[in-house]
Order: structure tokens, then sequence, then C-alpha cells
């Protein structure tokens, strides 16, 4: 790609003379009490409840918004945070009431100090272009949340700054183009599979792609100091110290750097050396909110998308988070597209997740290849809409001689064909297809598809009740098998694929369970018998290297 078209895929669509505040304004906000909750290092923090309310004008029913939250740290430090918004009300003549009230707010204990302010800005969509708000308003001080409620008048003018966060959209043109290109243009898919196998050291480990292609975009700005390259990540955790060292050195060689991750991960919640560090070397990293912080009872969703864009040149997608100190142990795939045109099918979801509107796609299912977003737009020459869950049933419906599943966990996760017209779930998909002759191998992370208390690591014989699911395609008579390590009750099986046929493979981010429907993820759909046949190796290997079991 050339600098001139890097350019245009960063150039914004929406019209900079158009405000959000010409069709909605905030009107009231809220802090609750505060309580107390335990992080990831086991550090007991301070959390509050709170929410901001707005006047949405009604102009259409596809309308969203979104809140972009600034926590302000006395390091100088900003952590971003961003809240869909939803309907809860009118205040008539055709206003309507939204709120947000998912906020993580923790004022308190951070690596990088209290915060001193809590500012916010929006951004809604309207006729399929994302418009953000002329300005950044004043949510709290730090004296609000000593004294418990926050101030009814701070968005007046004086309270007011200038917002700088703006959202971008692919072209639908482009992105449909891009789609329409691999499958009808292409004579060999530019994809390659990399599998971790438990071994960083290994040469064939996706980590030395990976930090190869950090190299390769510092290498082009080199070359093209006055253009723009970059380099997006949006995984839902992101914890590893050489990543975030050369990522580090990435940016003062230049090249813009910017990382969405899931809000728990990137919170106080989770305080890591690492990502302080990003963010003291002028990295944005963004928390996307999808369930309530610290209420559990609200929803499981989560950001858990695992893709990094590359140039608009390269794409690495995966099953692994970049947090090595784990993933280091685990087995999991990952995949490396090299081409323009995938890249640009992965920034239309970049940019959605930034808060741009998602571009609908025209897709045929039985395609060579199909990227699927859970909160995409697809629809099919027999459907108006096709979902990545739809996807899934179809494959295994469609299947006619072999079914291999390699998948972290397994549960009632429902989809439709793409010419049926009833939900399915993937677990009687399965025994259905086992049932009309397909040979059906399921393979799965053994100390997950149980349940109860977890006994001493070394304990390998205590039993434990299978998960209901499973247990469901156990007195079935499936042919499923659970993965552990030789000498612990615990597993490296971090997987999310299957192979159809020999040919058909799906995998990326995408569990087959329930959560994934409500949570950012992607699911590829690649037909390449080359492709296929790597991923065949892999469940292979992982058969022959564990410690296996049948109850």
């Amino acid at each position: 790609m050339t600098n001139k078209s890097a350019d245009k895929e960063e150039k914004p669509v929406v019209a900079t003379d158009r405000y959000a505040e010409e069709f909605c304004h905030p009107s009231y906000k809220w802090i609750g009490h505060r309580r107390f909750v335990t992080n990831v290092q086991n550090w007991n923090i301070s959390n509050f409840p709170g929410g901001i309310g707005f006047a949405f004008y009604n102009y259409s029913d596809s309308k969203a918004l979104r809140v972009v939250l600034k926590l302000h740290r006395e390091d100088g430090v900003k952590e971003y945070y961003i809240i869909n918004a939803y309907r809860c009300g009118d205040f008539g003549e055709n206003w309507e009431k939204w709120q947000v009230h998912q906020l993580p707010l923790f004022p308190y204990e951070s690596l990088h100090g209290r915060i001193t302010h809590i500012t916010f800005s929006y951004i809604i969509h309207k006729d399929g272009q994302s418009i953000g708000s002329e300005f950044d308003y004043k949510f709290a001080h730090l004296d609000d949340f000593h004294n418990g409620r926050v101030s009814p008048d701070d968005f007046e003018h004086a309270y007011k700054t200038q917002n700088t966060y703006r959202t971008y959209e692919v072209g639908y043109e482009e992105v449909q183009k891009a789609y329409d290109k691999v499958n009808k243009e292409y004579a060999d898919l530019p994809i390659r599979p990399f599998f971790t196998r438990g071994n960083t050291w290994d040469p064939g480990h996706p980590i030395h792609e990976l930090h190869k292609h950090i190299d390769w975009v510092i290498e082009r700005k080199e070359k093209d100091p006055t253009g723009r390259h970059y380099i997006q990540m949006a995984i839902f955790d992101f914890d590893n110290y050489h990543v975030a060292e050369h990522l580090i050195h990435a940016k003062n060689k230049g090249v813009d750097v910017e990382c969405f991750g899931e809000w728990s991960t990137v919170s106080s919640m989770n305080a890591v050396q690492n990502l302080a560090k990003l963010r003291w070397a002028g990295i944005p990293i963004y928390g996307i909110v999808r369930n309530t912080p610290c209420d559990s009872k609200h929803g499981i969703a989560s950001m858990h998308t695992k893709f990094i864009i590359f140039d608009g040149e390269v794409v690495h997608s995966s099953s692994y988070n970049l947090h090595f100190h784990l993933w280091g142990g685990n087995w999991e795939n990952g995949l490396v597209y090299y081409s323009h045109d995938f890249a640009t099918i992965y920034s239309n979801i970049y940019h959605a997740l930034r808060g741009g509107v998602i571009q609908r796609i025209g897709l045929v299912p039985e395609g060579r290849y199909n990227l699927y977003y859970t909160f995409g737009s697809y629809y099919t020459p027999f459907r108006d809409y096709y979902r990545a869950q739809d996807a899934i049933v179809t494959e295994i419906n469609n299947a006619r001689k072999s079914i291999i599943v390699s998948m972290f966990d397994i549960g009632w996760m429902t989809g439709v064909t793409s010419h049926g017209h009833h939900e399915e779930d993937v677990v009687h998909a399965l025994i259905n297809a086992r049932n009309r002759g397909v040979r059906v191998k399921i393979i799965l992370n053994g100390m997950i598809v149980h349940s109860g208390a977890l006994p001493a690591s070394w304990d390998t014989h205590k039993w434990r009740p299978l998960k209901e699911p499973v247990k469901y395609l156990k007195d079935n008579w499936m042919e499923c098998v659970f993965v552990y390590y030789h000498e612990s009750i615990y597993s490296p099986l971090h997987h999310k694929f299957a192979v159809f046929d020999d040919y058909t493979v799906i995998t990326e981010s995408f569990n087959w369970y329930p959560a994934s429907i409500h949570s950012d993820e992607v699911l590829s759909v690649i037909r390449d018998s080359r492709v296929a046949w790597e991923f065949i190796c892999e469940a292979n290997k992982i058969c022959e290297s564990f410690r296996l079991g049948w109850e």
C-alpha cells in the first residue's frame, strides 16, 4: 500500500462543521456510594457506581449514542473508556431520555495516582455517520467523590473544553469491494496460520511474526518520515513486557500506536506496569465497556477481539491475548493476513470499536472467505441478517464427512442456518451431524468443562461433574476428549477452531457459548485445504502431547 492510500484509510468521513450537540446534549449525572472491590493484584480498591443522562432528539430508530469517559490522573496520564448509552424514557416533544450507567469509576487507587478530574465527550450515529460532540464536559472532580455527590451545574459553558476525539468510517464501497475481491480474484488466500504450542522460543511461534511486523512499520516510517504509519490494536488483554517495550520504541520513532482492550484489563482492576508504561509513553489506551463494572449480576459480555492492524497492509488475529506469561504455556492459534483487502475488512470493525458506524455488508455464506463481527451487520441472498453464530451452525449442518472441534469451552449457543428459519444450538447440531454419518471429534479444555470447586492441582483423579452441555454431548455418545497437563488438573487448551470436511476452517476469538454472542468477537470462515490441513495437524499434536480424559 502506498503512503497515499494509508492516509486515505484514516480520512474522516464526518463533516467537521457538525457536532453531536445539534441533536443530543447531557442533562444530568450522578455517583453512588463508595464500595471496595478486589483487583487482579489482590488490592482492596475503591469503586463508585455512576451515570450520565442525555436528552436525545428522536430523528431515527437507527440512532446510537456512545460516551467517551476520560479520567485525568495526577501524573498527567488520561485513561479512556467507551460506553454504550441506552434509551430509558422520554422528555417530551420528540426528545428521548438516554443514559449510560456502566462507568468504570476508580478515582483513588492506580499506578497513575488519584484522579484530578473526570470529563466526557460523546458520539452519535446519524445517517450512516458518526458525529462527535464539540466539547468535553466535566463529570466530577476528586472532591466530588470525597463528598459523595456531583455538582449539577457542570454542563455550563465555563466547564467545557474542546473535544479532540474523532471517529472515522471506512466507506461501504471500499469494504464491500475488499470482500468481493478476496472471494473472486485471489488465486491463493494470503493467510498463514501460527500456533503457540507453549513455547515462545520456537521459531514458528507467532510472537516472532508480531515483532517482525512492528519493525516493518517502523522501517516504513523511517523511509517515509512525513507519512502516517500506524499500529492499531484491539485485544482483550495485552500485558506483556517485550510487546510494550517494542510498541513504545515504535511510538518514539514516529509510528501512531493506538490500543483498545477490555475495560477490566486496562483499568485499576488490573494495575500492571506494562500498561502504565504505554500510557506514560503517550500511547492512548481505550477500555471498551460491555458489562457493569464490579457487578457480575448484569452480564458477562466483554470486549474480546484479538487483532492488530499494521499500516493497513497486514493483520494479526488470534485466539490468544498478548499476555505471554499465560500464553507462553497455552496452546493457541492465530492467523496472519498479508493483504490490504483483509486489512480493510478488519478496519471496518476497528473503527466501529472506536465509536464509528459499521458498514452493512452483503456476503455469500458459501464463499471462500468471510469475516463476522458480533455487532456487525451482514445480509445474504437469502437472509436480511446473518450472524457469526449462524455461520457456525450452518457449517455444522453442511458438513458431510468430518468435523474436528478444538475449543476452550462449549455451551448452549444457538444460531440459524443460512437457509433456515429457526434457532438451533451447536450441541444438538453436532449430535445431528454425527447421527447423519459425519465423524465428529470434540477436543475441550478439561479443567474448564467441569464444574464445582477446583481440587489441588496434583489431584488428577478428583471427580468433578461435567457442565450440562458437555454432559449432554457425552450422554449422547459423542466423541469428546478432555485435555490436561500430564501431572496436574490444569489444561493448556485455549483454541477456538473447527475444521469441516478437511477443507473449511472456523476460528479466531469466538468461543462457542452464549457469552460470545453479547461480546465483541470476530470469527473467520476460511475454505482452503492448505489452511485446514495445518489445523488438523494441530488437533493431532494436542492429542499426542497431553494427558487425555473422557469423563
